[in-house]
């Protein structure tokens, strides 16, 4: 029988609401060395800090609810006023890259160096150092957790071996899921997707099994959202709804990523981890 997890204030299940702001930067890092001949994707994307964000931010007030926006260094450079705007609602910022690049791309001094300028950045912005990270895609290379401890990150949230926070190396994992991503559901750019996007009611079930899901079994949800997929107008309204669902189950902790690893480093005994055992480059088991 699994172990109960002891969520704050005794809560049986937790809910984390977070976003990767990164706006047309997965795109610009991906074709850096071939620039695409039109502008279609990129103003798509643009829409996530010109409108999206915005939308996103009144829905998280009109819930009552905090959440982490994992944010790119240069989109923090780029959108400022935005970003600012998200500090000054009193949300999260954390560790995105700088231009969304995936670790396994970049050597550790690369990797080092981008992250230390995203943070530099953020924390001038926001007034401390970001503690946590996700990785672009959710793509983490053996080598990386230990270089985010390094830098004095605190946590990361980029992979999925759990449902409950747990250790890799000297990091607490905050663990996402695929299944609670809305980019499993609404990315679509007409670039060469063989299905339309999911409506934003479908995802609202899914979602909603997801927390219900999570009460049963004392588990996390961790919901991984992109501004210019779901801050669309008719999105945000099923998102709300959904946040108003999750603050009547008064089972259910809501707090930032953040919030959650301080209390797992708190609270939880420091159990091995599946990079703790010795690897070779690749991180396979030796």
């Amino acid at each position: 029988m699994t172990a109960t997890y002891p969520w704050p204030d005794g809560r049986r299940a937790g809910l984390c609401v977070t976003f990767d702001f990164d706006g047309e930067s997965p795109l610009l890092w991906r074709l850096r060395n071939d620039p695409p001949g039109d502008v279609a994707e990129l103003e798509q994307r643009r829409y996530g800090p010109r409108r999206g964000v915005h939308n996103i931010l009144d829905a998280l007030e009109s819930a009552g609810v905090r959440a982490t926006f994992f944010v790119p260094g240069w989109i923090a450079r780029t959108y400022r006023p935005a970003v600012e705007e998200i500090h000054a609602a009193g949300h999260e910022l954390a560790l995105h890259g700088w231009c969304h690049e995936p670790p396994a791309y970049l050597d550790d001094a690369e990797l080092r160096s981008t992250l230390t300028r995203a943070r530099d950045l953020l924390g001038e912005i926001s007034g401390t150092a970001p503690t946590g990270y996700r990785s672009p895609s959710f793509r983490m290379a053996p080598d990386s957790f230990d270089i985010l401890a390094g830098l004095g990150l605190a946590y990361d949230s980029s992979v999925m071996g759990d449902d409950r926070p747990y250790r890799i190396g000297e990091l607490v994992e905050i663990p996402v899921d695929w299944a609670t991503d809305d980019a499993v559901y609404y990315r679509y750019t007409g670039g060469g997707e063989t299905r339309p996007p999911y409506g934003a009611a479908d995802l609202y079930d899914a979602w909603h099994a997801e927390l219900a899901g999570a009460r049963e079994t004392g588990s996390l949800v961790n919901l991984t959202m992109h501004p210019w997929q779901s801050g669309r107008p008719a999105r945000v309204l099923w998102l709300r709804q959904l946040l108003s669902d999750a603050k009547e189950f008064a089972d259910i902790w809501i707090g930032t990523a953040g919030e959650l690893a301080a209390h797992h480093a708190k609270t939880a005994p420091r159990e091995p981890a599946a990079l703790d055992v010795p690897t070779d480059a690749l991180g396979w088991p030796l």
